[in-house]
């Protein structure tokens, strides 16, 4: 029976997670380390990302597989096979670029987009008018989308509309708001 309790330890202790560490640069002509790709342990929801100078950190099975991935570059799988230190080179995938819409909650094909995308930058909430608000700034600015002023104060929010029949879903840093907290930025 002893024995047999000492087996099952060895087999517990043998599927103990280690420590990979690494480094993820660019191959090809713009050679060079590439900060925040994500790395992910395939069948888990377990990753990281790398810092600044491509540098990364995970603990993962020995029999695992990482997968390296980031937008304009090929996702690339590499099995653990019991290293502990993996450095990796990405290909720049320049072809499907184009074609990729990252939106504040999903990156995807453009061609599979049913709905229309516009974009404002923040220089153009930067040359909003002193005194107003951001919804009354961005009047004119964004094709298929009407503001109506509530009323002609001054500093007075906007009600906005889609194509006249709809609202929209305000995300701010990630966070579902409604209008008045969007108005208040």
């Amino acid at each position: 029976m002893l024995v047999l309790g000492i087996m099952c330890l060895q087999n517990i202790y043998a599927q103990e997670n280690i420590t990979i560490e690494g480094n993820v640069s660019s191959a090809g002509e713009t050679s060079g380390p590439l900060p925040y790709i994500t790395i992910l342990v395939k069948g888990t929801t377990r990753g990281t990302t790398t810092d600044f100078d491509g540098n990364y950190s995970i603990s993962a099975a020995p029999d695992a597989t990482l997968v390296f991935s980031y937008v304009g570059f090929k996702t690339k799988e590499i099995p653990v096979d019991g290293q502990t230190q993996i450095d990796v080179q990405l290909e720049e995938d320049v072809a499907g670029l184009d074609a990729v819409v990252v939106t504040g909650y999903s990156t995807q094909d453009k061609k599979s987009i049913t709905g229309s995308i516009a974009t404002i930058t923040s220089e153009d909430l930067e040359k909003v008018h002193g005194g107003a608000t951001v919804s009354a700034g961005l009047a004119g600015k964004i094709p298929g989308v009407s503001f109506r002023m509530n009323d002609g104060r001054p500093g007075a929010s906007a009600s906005i509309q889609i194509r006249n029949m709809g609202t929209p879903l305000y995300v701010i840093d990630g966070i579902q708001q409604d209008e008045g907290q969007f108005n208040n930025i």
